[in-house]
């Protein structure tokens, strides 16, 4: 069975960080015909507002960008999620779900999205799922090859690249 998602994980040191990094990524999704969710455990709402007052953008663009849901508090149970899956993969575009939070949160998340996707692939037929895990990077040490190895690329400011271009010397263990 072939894997109808991909997870992409991303690292920031601080809130004004993580908020400028998605910027760019965020802007373009329209381009993409991609549509984004967010499942965050801290609010970033007053960041995204305010460096959208100093970047140079179209104010529909920018408009577009703070009614997303800066503040999402999502449940992180399973019931919670399935509702919340039923409900963005309604709409006709590729889905983007950013996560954001803990690591242990950020796991937990992925295997509760994941799961709806193993119970929901006929449904799905064949959208395209993104998931964009965004890690502080001030929570582990040690533990970054396994959080590399769990995912598909890496997203940085300037978009999303093979984890191998970004870490030179990277190999990616073999379960």
């Amino acid at each position: 069975m072939e894997k109808n998602y991909q997870k992409i994980c991303s690292f920031y040191v601080s809130d004004w960080h993580l908020t400028a990094m998605l910027l760019p990524y965020v802007e373009e999704a329209g381009e993409r015909n991609e549509h984004l969710n967010t499942i965050l455990e801290k609010n970033i709402s007053y960041n995204m507002k305010e460096i959208l007052t100093r970047v140079k953008m179209s104010e529909r663009k920018k408009e577009e960008i703070i009614k997303m849901d800066w503040e999402n508090k999502t449940s992180i149970k399973y019931g919670d999620i399935k509702k919340y899956m039923e409900r963005i993969t309604k709409i006709d575009k590729q889905i983007t779900i950013i996560v954001e939070g803990h690591r242990e949160r950020i796991e937990y998340i992925n295997k509760n999205i994941e799961r709806w996707i193993k119970k929901s692939e006929k449904k799905l037929k064949r959208k395209e799922i993104k998931i964009i895990n965004c890690y502080e990077v001030t929570e582990f040490n040690q533990d970054l090859q396994e959080i590399l190895d769990s995912h598909d690329k890496i997203l940085n400011t300037s978009g999303i690249h093979n984890i191998e271009e970004m870490y030179e010397g990277y190999v990616r263990k073999r379960a």
